[in-house]
Order: structure tokens, then sequence, then C-alpha cells
């Protein structure tokens, strides 16, 4: 029979409090960690057996604004993706609810410019003739903001000292004890002058508005072909905003929160085709190729709505085709 001491109970019972506390710690920790678990998961079962399962997408954030509906949008999706597919002889990516890849749509100031530009009759190409196109329509708006700039400056000018001539006339009345009829015609005149003013400085602080509007929208392109043909020269001013230093159409990100590729502008559905099909290029692990005419290119700027030998090759390479 095994006699238990009171020095060997508690020696027991801290035996037994440590290892539940290191049991919850573990579970805690697992818990705090389960992104970062799953993500290394999956990219453990990349490595080892690359592309061996379709890439399973949904449709995340939608912008109706683009002017495309749902089924639009996930048709280019399967587009783009049939573009690597068909090649590789394999099945890539699948559509599916609760795909862990969201494909986002995120309207902002870079497809603002574009659709702008498009209402001012402009057919937005990524070729030298388009940038020469917009480089000349740019020095224009400029020239009509300066024009405008200059007379809504001097009309604001001569409306404050018309104002303060007013407002004096008026102190001095005040300090007379009044006026009399005719002064106070002539005052009521002012007054209404001092509007017809104010409607006019609205009126040019509007056009002039809409001029700078034009221009950021000028520039906004202009400085994203400037990065797209690889061009030697400063990029344009915007009037009044910051635009980003880099202008990226599409981007694909992965991170603890998971994985998803956005989307921000594109001139056209090829366009948009081929953007979705660079971005689900980087899903399958691919990096930029030098060839131009490649998907993976880092620019969108080619036609092209297949991939390049470049492209087959590399992801055969990555994903074990033979």
């Amino acid at each position: 029979m095994k006699i238990y001491t009171q020095k060997s109970i508690r020696r027991q019972s801290h035996k037994i409090i440590t290892a539940v506390f290191s049991a919850v710690l573990i579970i805690g920790l697992v818990f705090y960690f389960e992104n970062d678990l799953k993500l290394a998961r999956k990219n453990l079962s990349e490595i080892i057996s690359p592309c061996a399962r379709p890439l399973e997408y949904s449709l995340g954030d939608f912008d109706k604004r683009f002017g495309l509906s749902r089924e639009d949008f996930l048709s280019a999706v399967s587009q783009a993706a049939e573009i690597w597919q068909k090649p590789a002889g394999k099945k890539l990516f699948n559509q599916a609810a609760g795909g862990a890849l969201k494909i986002n749509l995120i309207y902002d100031s870079r497809q603002a410019a574009t659709d702008k530009l498009k209402k001012l009759g402009f057919s937005i190409h990524n070729n030298q003739a388009t940038y020469e196109s917009l480089k000349n329509k740019y020095d224009g708006f400029v020239k009509i903001y300066n024009t405008q700039k200059n007379d809504f400056d001097d009309i604001a000018k001569y409306y404050e000292e018309q104002k303060a001539d007013y407002e004096a006339e008026v102190k001095a009345a005040q300090s007379r004890g009044g006026v009399n009829s005719e002064e106070y015609d002539i005052l009521e005149e002012e007054r209404k002058n001092l509007n017809k003013l104010i409607e006019s400085i609205k009126q040019k602080q509007a056009a002039l508005n809409k001029t700078a509007d034009d221009i950021n929208a000028v520039a906004n392109v202009i400085n994203r072909l400037i990065r797209q043909l690889n061009l030697t020269v400063g990029d344009y001013n915007s009037i009044g905003e910051k635009t980003a230093d880099e202008f990226q159409q599409g981007q694909y990100i992965r991170d603890q929160a998971g994985e998803k590729i956005n989307i921000y502008q594109f001139d056209d559905r090829p366009a948009l085709i081929r953007v979705l099909a660079h971005e689900l290029g980087h899903a399958l692990n691919l990096d930029h190729l030098d060839n131009p005419e490649a998907i993976m290119y880092r620019l969108n700027e080619s036609g092209q709505e297949k991939i390049t030998a470049d492209d087959l090759a590399t992801l055969k390479k990555t994903c074990g085709i033979k």
C-alpha cells in the first residue's frame, strides 16, 4: 500500500496544475496563431505538391461603378483562368462559394480617370501615340486653367475691394445716425452688385474646378503610361490632389488574412482579362518575366490574350507539369 504524504500530494498537485496550464497555453496559442498555421500549412502543401488541386476563388468586394454585372466580371475571371488552364491541360482554378482566393473589383481615382477621359472622347491605348495625344491635351488644359485662374483671382480681388468700400459706407452711415432715401438706394444698388459678383465668382470657381478635374484625369493616365511604356520623363502634376506613387491596375496579396486579388483599372474587357490572368499567375506562385509579350511581364502593355512559351515553361516548372 502506497502512503501519500502531504509533501508528495502537493508535488503531485503542482504537476497536475502545470500540465493543465501547459495544455491551456498550447490550445490558446493554436487558436491565436490559427491563421498563421493555416497559411504555413498551405505554403508547405504548395511547395510539396504545387497545383495539385485547383485554387478555389470567389467574388469579394464588387463596385458597380465599373459598369459590369457580377456575371460579366466572373465570366472575365473564367476567361482569364482558361488562358492558363488550356495550354497546361490541367484545371488550375475553380469558382466556389466561399473560395479562399477573394477577387475584388475596387473603384478609385485610377478607373475614375480612365472613365473621365473616355467621356471626353479619348480612346486610351497603352502606346506612344496615346501618350503624345494626352500630353498635348494636358498642356492645353493647363493653359485654359491658368487663364481661368487669373480671371477668377481678378474678380475675387475686385469683389473684396467693392465689399470693403460698401462696408465702409454702411459704417459711416451708421455713425451719422442713418441714411436718407437717396443714400439708401445707392447702398442697395451696391449690395445687389456685390451679390451678382458672388454669383459670377461661383460660376468661375465651378469652371475652374472642372478644368482642374480634367487636368488631374489626364495627368493620372499619363503617369500610368509613363510607367507602362518605361519612358524616361518626370511625372505630370495634378492640381489639388495627390495621386499614388505607383499606378497598379491589379494586385495579388497573400498575408495572414488570406489571399486576394484587387483589380483597380482597365481600359476595356481584353485589358481586364489580361490583368486578371496576370494576377492569377501570381496566385500560382509565378514571378514576373522579362518578355514584354508575356502575361507575367511586369506591365500590362501587350494586347496578347495567350500565354507565351516563357509563361508556359515557368508554369510547367512551378506546377511540375510535364
